[in-house]
């Protein structure tokens, strides 16, 4: 505030809130000198001195784009990057995206869970080419073929890195660089679908471990209380089934459902058989060639 008795005169410079001021116009509102103001998220307006001198908000309305529980970053710096105003975009988990301006003279659009982390730190000038070179590189079963662009080239939110990939089996993609460097990519996907047929433990079209849990595990809309027996609503009768190698086996149709389950119960040999026959023969077979390898 002035002292008392000196007129309070706006000059180039003069900051108010989130304006500063940059020169007078020459055009008058209401009798008051419009002046050209230029906000800290990079935006400018013209402000009169009525404006300016009554209390805020200075700004040239990038505070009405910040809404409540969002953190504002306007006009903070993260490495070359300044952020000038919250887009309407979300990026991963719901992050607020920033319009960044660069020391390089590029904007772009960058995550706020990436800026307050330091993931991104530029346009993408700073890796223009790639601090790091992958080519030829292999990931899990992806090897490296060939630079693809930082995510802006790409269309991409952020400043990420990405790699053009071959996966072992012969499918492309491309990758980012955080997620070939921290294993969260290992393959085009052929990897997880292995690792999971391992699991089930799959041999002709028939998983071991499903067998061995259909014994004691009911499905939820199971109401007969054993897993391949159901009741027939048109026949009026229990129905008795057993499943094998992805074919489906009707045992028959009985009166009561105590008949049902001693029928399934009996053909649950077809299983114990298969089961028996895997581990006696089929594991040990597996474990005798790979050995030989």
């Amino acid at each position: 505030m002035p002292a008392a008795g000196k007129i309070d005169k706006i000059k180039p410079g003069r900051r108010f809130d989130r304006l500063t001021v940059m020169y007078d116009t020459g055009k008058t509102a209401g009798r008051y000198t419009l002046w050209h103001c230029k906000c800290d998220c990079g935006g400018e307006i013209e402000v009169s001195t009525r404006e300016l001198k009554r209390e805020g908000p200075h700004n040239c309305g990038c505070v009405a784009r910040i809404k409540p529980g969002t953190r504002d970053l306007t006009g903070m710096r993260f490495g070359k990057l300044v952020a000038l105003y919250p887009t309407e975009e979300r990026a991963d988990q719901g992050s607020v995206v920033w319009h960044c301006n660069c020391d390089s003279g590029n904007e772009c659009d960058v995550s706020s869970r990436r800026l307050t982390r330091g993931k991104a730190r530029s346009c993408g000038c700073l890796s223009h080419p790639p601090l790091k070179d992958y080519v030829g590189k292999t990931f899990g079963r992806w090897t490296v073929v060939e630079y693809a662009g930082t995510a802006r080239d790409l269309g991409l939110v952020g400043t990420k890195n990405y790699w053009k990939c071959r996966c072992s089996c012969g499918k492309e993609g491309v990758i980012g660089q955080t997620e070939l460097q921290n294993g969260e990519s290992q393959s085009c996907g052929c990897l997880q679908k292995e690792r999971c047929l391992e699991s089930l433990k799959l041999v002709d079209d028939t998983s071991i471990v499903r067998l061995e849990t259909s014994q004691t595990k009911l499905r939820s809309d199971n109401a007969s209380g054993k897993t391949g027996v159901c009741f027939i609503t048109r026949e009026q009768k229990w129905a008795a089934y057993i499943t094998l190698q992805k074919k489906r086996y009707w045992i028959g149709l009985y009166k009561s459902k105590e008949e049902a389950i001693q029928a399934r119960t009996k053909a649950e040999e077809l299983h114990e058989d298969f089961i028996d026959w895997y581990y006696q023969e089929y594991l040990p077979a597996q474990q005798q060639a790979t050995d030989a390898d």
